[in-house]
């Protein structure tokens, strides 16, 4: 096992990633246990019901929800869909008033809270294994940024292949730590959000585990404009020396922003104003490159499961 020198500081704890030499899966270490989990996921600064970003960037996010679905449908009209990792239930609220059959699965009650209480939807928690739903019975799941977080993202897409349909499609979205984005910012890589990522995907790694898993790759995308130009972006400028992920903090919601307010923060914030018109139609450029050398920031991946 390889070790990346990142010595990544959050919540009072020291991480680092170690990467297989062999296929490029990384982890991180200390890998959190199950209490700790449940303290990242239920805090404050973490999600909100209501939305947690500004009103301006929550209209983009469900205009990429409805692309996302749209994109899901040149596999599958229309049908039974599980989405794992469903958060408020944006794009499963859009399907079912299409008319799909939805149902979804969260870490626990209170982040299921929003989708069950304000769309309706059925929304399991706890393990893939643990939710009672039927062999063979879906023709979509998704899990979209979410594999990063599991704790066993083999044993659930396992499940996921004993869940479909014969000809049953599974979509699954991922950062790419093989990326450009991520190479050039090392531990300053917006996407590597450490601790709530626990394992760290590369395309090999991720072809690996769908075919091991007896999916059929179907198409690897490694573009999303609603991922990577962003992520390319705030990477820039946690590099540049502005505050960690500051510009990301500034787009969400008051009740979800870290404390912004301190002389330090006000000048880093008057800096990201000032690099804006440069780093902006960079980092807009860099995601074309990066993505059109297969080395895009984020990796999108639609399999099926054998008819026969």
């Amino acid at each position: 096992m390889e070790v990346f020198n990142y010595e990544i500081e959050r919540f009072g704890q020291t991480y680092n990633i170690y990467k297989c030499s062999w296929c490029g899966l990384a982890v991180t270490e200390p890998f959190p246990e199950d209490e700790q989990l449940l303290r990242l996921y239920s805090s404050d600064t973490y999600r909100s019901d209501e939305g947690k970003f500004i009103n301006s960037v929550e209209f983009f996010i469900r205009r990429f929800r409805s692309s996302r679905l749209r994109k899901i449908k040149e596999y599958c009209s229309r049908g039974r869909i599980l989405d794992i990792g469903c958060g408020r239930g944006l794009m499963l609220s859009m399907a079912k008033e299409e008319g799909w059959d939805t149902y979804g699965l969260e870490f626990n009650d209170e982040t299921a809270f929003h989708a069950r209480n304000e769309y309706g939807l059925d929304v399991r928690t706890g393990s893939i294994l643990e939710a009672g739903f039927e062999t063979g019975t879906f023709d979509v799941i998704t899990i979209w940024h979410v594999l990063e977080h599991v704790v066993d993202p083999v044993g659930m897409i396992r499940e996921c292949h004993n869940l479909l349909k014969p000809g049953g499609t599974l979509a699954i979205a991922v950062p790419n730590t093989q990326s450009l984005q991520a190479w050039m910012s090392g531990k300053y890589w917006f996407h590597l959000d450490i601790p709530y990522h626990l394992y760290h995907f590369s395309t090999l790694n991720i072809k690996m585990l769908l075919t091991n898993c007896f999916f059929k790759l179907e198409q690897v995308e490694h573009f999303s404009f609603e991922q990577n130009p962003f992520g390319f972006l705030q990477s820039i400028l946690n590099v540049s020396g502005s505050r960690n992920n500051l510009l990301y903090d500034i787009l969400k919601t008051r009740d979800l922003r870290s404390n912004i307010g301190e002389f330090r923060d006000v000048m880093n914030m008057l800096f990201t104003v000032l690099l804006l018109p440069l780093a902006l139609p960079l980092s807009l450029m860099l995601s074309v490159s990066e993505s059109a050398l297969g080395r895009g920031g984020t990796i999108e991946v639609y399999a099926t499961k054998s008819k026969e």
